[in-house]
């Protein structure tokens, strides 16, 4: 093969970045030529095809690194879109990890307690959750156990206080709090389903208001 694909092979979990919008995929077939297939989103997630040479980006895992490569879209095949690798993969150090949310309903206790706190999640990612509070009840450190309310799912997690900041009374600001965690792959799945159904519903909201 023309390029080092740090091992892109048929059958593998990809991530596919287009315009903002990450989706998962797999590879189902590799060619010569640099070019590779892989499912066409589903309409739900109303991606719509990209133009021709449209420039994409891919991300895989083959640990101990993720991967992303710049790809230009070469046309769609069926029921697949035809993708062509247009530059060299390179490792991801340090991943970014989307954000969104915000508002949904959280529970929050030290992990040796049994006394939830309620809170309102500011926002959340693959590697933090961001909550508000009415009164500050932990410090940074705290082992902490986190339920979210993500749809009509629950994200039940373990993870450690990175920051707090006290609320403001005479400014009417809740207490807030930062929480890091590392999830299982399943509840990473879980997380990107639900932040990019909130990114497509936030896109329809706005392009209403327009």
């Amino acid at each position: 093969m023309p390029r080092d694909r740090a091992s892109l092979t048929v059958g593998a979990a990809v991530n596919l970045e287009v315009h903002g919008i990450e989706f998962e995929s797999r590879v189902d077939l590799l060619e010569d030529d640099d070019q590779f297939l892989i499912p066409a989103p589903p309409p739900e997630l109303e991606m719509g095809v990209p133009p021709k040479d449209d420039v994409l980006h891919l991300a895989w895992n083959r640990p101990p690194h993720r991967y992303r490569v710049r790809v230009d879209f070469v046309g769609v095949a069926g029921d697949r879109w035809r993708l062509r690798i247009a530059g060299e993969p390179e490792p991801v150090t340090r991943r970014t990890f989307f954000r969104g949310g915000g508002g949904e309903d959280a529970l929050l206790r030290h992990e040796e307690e049994t006394h939830w706190h309620v809170a309102t999640v500011e926002d959340i990612s693959e590697a933090a959750l961001r909550c508000y509070l009415t009164e500050l009840q932990f410090v940074e450190g705290d082992p902490v156990r986190a339920r979210v309310t993500l749809g009509e799912g629950t994200l039940d997690v373990y993870g450690t206080v990175l920051l707090t900041r006290e609320h403001d009374k005479d400014a009417g600001d809740d207490a807030e709090v930062v929480i890091l965690y590392t999830l299982s792959e399943s509840q990473a799945q879980q997380v990107r389903r639900y932040l990019l159904e909130w990114q497509l519903a936030e896109r329809r909201r706005a392009s209403d208001e327009d």
